[in-house]
């Protein structure tokens, strides 16, 4: 995935979601979301040379493209929507909780 810039990189994540290994430039979002040699590989932005050098690893070592798509769709999965959902529920919950008020905040009436 060649890019100069991704802010989050929603094409690769889907490919790592479907047990490909991502070979990404080393920008933006992709450098995070890509997991160097265990969901696939950065590579420096605008390095052909980098880039078809990977691609060759892969496509020359099966065993490996395997070991990283099958990690690269375990990882996938944290971004999957029930486990957003879950964090953001666990966020919301964590924002409900009651904080206590200075006694110079409260009003007359409460105590």
């Amino acid at each position: 995935m060649p890019s100069h810039y991704e802010s989050f990189g929603m094409v690769a994540l889907e490919a790592m979601a479907m047990g490909t290994p991502v070979i990404a430039s080393e920008v933006g979002g992709l450098a995070h979301l890509v997991q160097h040699g265990q969901t696939g590989y950065h590579v420096p932005s605008r390095d052909p040379e980098a880039l078809a050098a990977r691609i060759f690893e892969l496509l020359s070592n099966p065993q490996c493209a395997d070991f990283m798509g099958q990690n690269a769709r375990e990882y996938a999965k944290i971004y999957a929507w029930p486990h957003i959902v879950e964090e953001m529920l666990f966020t919301y919950e964590g924002l409900k909780q009651p904080t206590m008020a200075n006694e110079s905040e409260l009003c007359g009436f409460c105590y």
